[in-house]
């Protein structure tokens, strides 16, 4: 990439992109500074790429007409054309006493920081690893070894 590329790049990060608010092992959160409702995931490792962002939005594609999935989801908004940037709605950090007992079977990833409130409901904000084979059955959700 050409020098003025990268300050380009550079420039529309900084434009879209505030203070990070969260870090995975492939991708990292941040503060929408276009739009305070959304945060903006960007998938940054360059050796591997596990499509986090493609799962999740085809995973919210899929699933976001289904009431009874569609409700434990944080919705996605946008998708870059090559999968490293995604705008998904913005949930705020959910307190240990409103930690659901139980989740849906289909959610993998349990972990309090993958869960916040949004619209008054406990949603999952990291689905990336979840399976498309729905199982809705309920499981324990073991938030004492966090």
């Amino acid at each position: 990439m050409s020098e003025f590329g990268i300050r380009i790049f550079e420039d529309c990060f900084n434009m879209l992109c505030g203070e990070m608010i969260g870090r995975g092992i492939h991708r990292k959160t941040f503060e929408c500074k276009i739009r305070p409702d959304l945060v903006v995931k960007v998938e940054y490792d360059e050796d591997y790429r596990d499509f986090a962002n493609v799962k999740e939005m085809q995973f919210w594609c899929d699933y976001q007409d289904h009431a009874p999935t569609a409700k434990w989801l944080a919705p996605c908004e946008y998708l870059s054309p090559d999968g490293r940037i995604l705008l998904q709605k913005r949930a705020v950090p959910v307190a240990a006493a409103d930690l659901p007992k139980r989740v849906p079977g289909f959610l993998n990833d349990i972990k309090p920081e993958n869960f916040g409130i949004f619209e008054g409901r406990v949603v999952c904000l990291d689905y990336s690893s979840t399976s498309h084979l729905l199982d809705r059955k309920p499981k324990n959700a073991d938030w004492d070894v966090y």
